[in-house]
């Protein structure tokens, strides 16, 4: 494909810097650009600009003396998607069921839609129109899929758990596994009977690996908008609130309530029984104990807030310094008392 610099920022309705008419033949990362290529470059990136090898670079704010031409947008991220998928189009998927998949009783499927090969879809499942179900998906009975969404190789979604519209499953995501619920009597775990379901609200998507329980009763709720990456496990009867960041590894245990435009960085775990705020992030690793207010920013295990966990971090580097002076203001401190002593 070949496009010119004044056709791409067209497309991301950007103003260009410098010779319009360049064309541009591929996309590259900042560091690995060449001349017949277009990156972009915020943030400390664009300081180093003119060390970038680009035959263009979509920029937020024009950089004087730059090496090459320029895009300038207000988002140069969101405008670097769009070029990213004009110059690396979607794989067409066949819009047929194939002959291997197996639909039981009762099944509706809209128009347009999917279905792969050695797909199994049971009893009494709503499948919406422009639906595409890739190879090996399993869906359960009563499962409801809205329009528009994406359902990637070897996923599965158990029976009764409703999918909105826009919702994407990468490969081997677990929709509805039963929640984890025991009663345990004289050391001897019962299993309890989770019979409720997940909801998925409209333009969630979930990444590879990723389980979300069902609700012992009622639902397990992801709402709209949320983007959960891989490997996360959410426990029966979490709710999660709309625009939300779960990044890879979080955990989050059963019943716990999230509010909206929440960040989970990687690895951080949450106790359950719990209620988080609006606007909340959690640094990397952050052990979550308890209820946080909205607006808070948290860190550490167990959490505290961001500012307080820098302090303690900045003296624990400084501990083995501290331990010598301390031992040897104890040596001091012996020494007059023996003085002390012989006075």
């Amino acid at each position: 494909m070949e496009k010119t610099l004044q056709e791409l920022a067209t497309l991301v309705g950007g103003r260009v810097v410098g010779d319009e008419s360049i064309v541009i033949t591929e996309t590259r990362g900042f560091e690995q650009a060449v001349k017949q290529s277009i990156t972009f470059a915020i943030g400390e990136y664009v300081e180093h600009i003119a060390l970038c090898q680009a035959g263009a670079v979509i920029v937020e704010s024009e950089v004087k003396d730059a090496p090459m031409a320029q895009i300038v947008v207000d988002n140069a991220k969101a405008a670097f998607a769009q070029v990213l998928e004009l110059f690396h189009p979607p794989v067409v998927v066949p819009r047929e069921v194939h002959s291997t998949a197996i639909i039981g009783d009762n099944v509706t499927l809209g128009n347009n839609v999917a279905i792969g090969a050695y797909c199994v879809i049971n009893d009494n499942a709503v499948i919406g129109d422009n639906v595409t179900i890739r190879p090996y998906v399993y869906i359960g009975h009563n499962v409801r899929i809205g329009e528009d969404s994406d359902i990637y190789a070897g996923a599965i979604v158990h029976e009764n758990c409703i999918l909105g519209k826009r919702v994407v499953l990468r490969a081997k995501a677990v929709i509805g596994g039963e929640g984890f619920g025991f009663a345990t009597e004289n050391g001897v775990h019962t299993h309890i009977p989770q019979v409720g379901n997940v909801i998925l609200e409209d333009d969630v998507e979930i990444g590879s690996c990723t389980t979300i329980d069902n609700a012992t009763m009622g639902s397990t709720l992801v709402r709209r908008g949320t983007k959960i990456d891989n490997l996360v496990h959410l426990g029966h009867n979490v709710e999660i609130g709309e625009d939300c960041f779960l990044i890879a590894q979080v955990g989050i245990a059963g019943s716990t309530k999230c509010g909206n435009h929440v960040i989970f960085a990687g690895q951080t775990g949450c106790t359950g029984h719990i209620t988080i705020g609006d606007n909340v992030q959690f640094a990397g690793k952050t052990g979550i104990t308890g209820n946080v207010p909205s607006n808070s920013i948290m860190a550490g295990y167990p959490m505290r807030p961001h500012k307080e966990w820098l302090k303690l971090a900045a003296y624990e580097n400084r501990l083995p310094d501290m331990v010598k002076t301390v031992k040897q203001l104890q040596k001091e401190i012996d020494a007059l008392k023996a003085q002390l002593k012989e006075s």
